[in-house]
């Protein structure tokens, strides 16, 4: 067993950095996401199911046809394949306790990718091989 301290890490995580993590087991993992007032993530969705607990803060979590406002104690489920972005437009911090399981490899296939995000832009799909960040992205559709 490990025990971590949450508010503790989310006070040193370095500065412009969203998400940290806690545990990566071989089929789970567990995060912390830090939304600074006025953060908006691109609109992106995921090869697995996620769900987020609020540990404090409060924010908005957008769908392409619903939107949920956020408070401490609340959770939200995003099924595999949704496309979702998260927003702070509150004047304090928002953290969100974030778990998910290992995608499949049929998942991960259905998807194109780890990661899809919309193209601000163009509109399009950009399918990111190993997660945002870590890799350039390809458009597709």
């Amino acid at each position: 067993m490990e025990v971590k301290d949450v508010s503790a890490l989310a006070k040193e995580r370095r500065k412009g950095q969203r998400r940290l993590d806690l545990f990566r087991r071989e089929n789970l993992e567990t995060w912390i996401l830090y939304f600074p007032p006025g953060d908006v993530q691109r609109m992106h969705n995921h090869p697995s199911d996620r769900t987020y607990y609020v540990l404090s803060g409060r924010g908005v979590m957008k769908g392409l046809k619903e939107t949920h406002e956020l408070a401490p104690g609340q959770i939200i489920s995003i099924p595999a394949h949704e496309y979702y972005e998260g927003s702070n437009p509150h004047d304090e911090p928002m953290i969100l306790l974030g778990n998910s399981h290992k995608a499949t490899p049929e998942d991960v296939a259905k998807a194109g990718g780890q990661r899809n995000e919309i193209d601000d832009k163009t509109g399009k799909r950009i399918i990111y091989q190993h997660g945002g960040g870590r890799d350039e992205g390809v458009l597709a559709d």
